[in-house]
């Protein structure tokens, strides 16, 4: 289920913002500055920071997953053009402690990074149930009879018992049943993440007025990023969004 909605107060609300021109005159860049009036909105404990011009709304909020940096966006078209959004242009900037940028990461890589960490796994719950053995003993106990005839004429009788001890091992069947379920159970929750996180991600798409587009886009994880600047480029235009982490 996409995380990202226009609720009503969303489409309503136009943010004032701070703008400038960008290094290419055909862009201006405007920035999310809370304190000059750019609004926001919690969902669910989330925040969301939204920013409007010339009837384009973006919708940004993002969340650290330990792994990546994951940003729900939403783009609302209430302009009387079509626009571009193409997740691919979005750029995240990490601010502090150090400057650097962060790249975009493909949700199809996401995916089969996961499938690879999970054959990885079920290969080595295989191969230890395969190793596993089931151990039998068996005891066996004996007794007799012993008559010993001599060359003489003499002979002579005793008795004996005794109990002896063999130990046989045969493949752990129960084990690997074990270790073929797991597999199974593993394979079925990877297939339906994956299923909803491909659902889920934004794919490059034309807005068309009066339409909308959310989804969600990652970025890489570089250490403990503490201030981040999200860009998404629509039209001719940069929206900019600051986030902090408390660390």
């Amino acid at each position: 289920m996409k995380s990202l909605v226009f609720l009503g107060a969303f489409v309503l609300c136009i943010a004032p913002m701070t703008g400038q021109q960008s290094d290419h005159a055909s862009q201006t860049v405007l920035m999310c500055d809370e304190n000059a009036g750019c609004a926001h909105q919690f969902v669910n404990g989330h925040k969301i920071k939204i920013l409007t011009a010339d009837g384009i709304t973006v919708s940004v909020s993002m969340l650290d997953t330990g792994k990546y940096f994951r940003a729900d966006i939403a783009v609302l078209n209430a302009s009387s053009a079509s626009i571009d959004v193409l997740p691919t242009t979005f750029a995240l900037e990490e601010t502090a402690p150090k400057e650097k940028m962060l790249g975009y990461v493909d949700v199809g890589k996401i995916i089969h990074s996961a499938q690879t960490r999970m054959a990885w796994a079920n290969a080595l719950s295989g191969a230890g149930a395969g190793m596993q053995r089931q151990q039998t003993t068996t005891n066996t106990t004996s007794n007799g009879t012993v008559n010993v005839n001599s060359s003489d004429g003499t002979f002579a009788t005793g008795t004996y018992n005794g109990t002896s001890t063999s130990t046989t091992s045969a493949p752990d069947y129960a084990a690997q049943a074990r270790a073929n379920e797991t597999i199974r159970e593993r394979n079925a929750m990877l297939a339906i993440q994956s299923s909803q996180l491909s659902n889920i991600a934004l794919r490059s798409n034309t807005v068309v007025p009066s339409q909308s587009v959310s989804g969600c886009v990652f970025f890489e994880r570089k250490g403990k990023a503490a201030n981040l600047v999200l860009s998404v480029p629509v039209g001719d235009k940069v929206f900019k969004f600051p986030f902090i982490f408390q660390r």
